[in-house]
Order: C-alpha cells, then structure tokens, then sequence
C-alpha cells in the first residue's frame, strides 16, 4: 500500500535549494523525492530522537572512540544505551514492549541513524536479522550488547552470531 501524498509549497533559501539540486543530481533522484526522503528522516528519526538529545558523530569518531576503551567498558556502555532510550522510544511511538516493535525500533535506527544497516529473513517460525556496520570488533561487540538489552525486558532469547562488521541474530 503507497503512503498518501499531499501537495505543499514551500520558500527556501536559495543556497538550500542549490545544495538539494546538487545532491539530488548526484543521487540521480528528483528534488521532490530528496526532500520528501529529508522530512521523512526528520519526522520519523531526528524528531522523536529530540527527547533522548540525541547526539550526531562522525563513523569514525564512533570508531575510534570505541577502539579507546576496553572491552568490558564496551559491553557495560551497550547495554546501558539498549537499556534506556530505545525501551523508551518503543513505549511511547507503539505503547507496548513486544519483539515485533523492537524490531521496527531496529529498523528505524537502521534507515535512519547510520549505526548500522538492518536486514532480516523470515524462516521457521523465526526472524534473522544482521545489523551491519563500519566499526570493528569492538562494534560488533557493542551492537549485540545494545539488542541484548533492548530484547531483555522482552523476554526475548537471542541467538547471537557475528563477525568484525556484522552481528547476525536470531528470534523465534
């Protein structure tokens, strides 16, 4: 099912409009389809995120902040970032705890945050799902602390996998 549309004008300023022209040329996509794919990340991320005062850093500084700290220090840091804000973003977009929602809270993040990219299969009853990324080990070892945490309140039993640049996982 297509998402509605609705008609708008706008004014923008002109470097703004020269920047999304550009960059819609480099992506070979119209202006309209750039600016609707901003608001959207705007609308469906960076304003729900807003609450959490969620802080934007480069990959590498991510990277190497990450590959600073010890791997205790790590896994304590993913789990108290999969332990509050997300919890708090399911409850208040969806109402309730659940896998289902926990996973589209991983799917937003993500389309939309540049932590990782999330794929999933369906098969058997269970969902696999690998959250790709750019940091390492020592991100992979963050990552699956992160989903370990958010599926905790759950009850959901993981099943983990991964590698330098993938945590794979599964749930029934």
């Amino acid at each position: 099912m297509r998402a509605k549309t609705a008609t708008a004008s706008f004014r923008l300023d002109e470097n703004a409009l020269n920047a999304l022209q550009e960059d819609a040329k480099k992506q070979n996509i119209s202006v309209n389809t750039l600016i609707n794919q901003l608001i959207l990340t705007y609308a469906n991320y960076d304003r729900p995120m807003k609450r959490f005062h969620m802080v934007k850093v480069a990959g590498s500084t991510f990277r190497h902040i990450l590959q600073a700290a010890k791997n205790e220090t790590i896994i304590e840091a993913g789990r108290l970032a999969g332990s509050d804000g997300p919890k708090a973003s399911i409850l208040a977009k969806s109402g309730e705890l659940t896998p289902e929602n926990a996973l589209s809270y991983l799917k937003t993040m993500g389309n939309y945050s540049a932590l990782f990219e999330y794929s999933e299969m369906i098969h058997g009853g269970k969902v696999s799902v690998t959250l790709t990324h750019d940091f390492g080990p020592k991100g992979s070892l963050f990552l699956q602390e992160y989903v370990r945490s958010i599926f905790e309140p759950i009850g959901g039993q993981l099943k983990f996998q991964g590698d330098e640049n993938a945590v794979l996982f599964e749930i029934e």
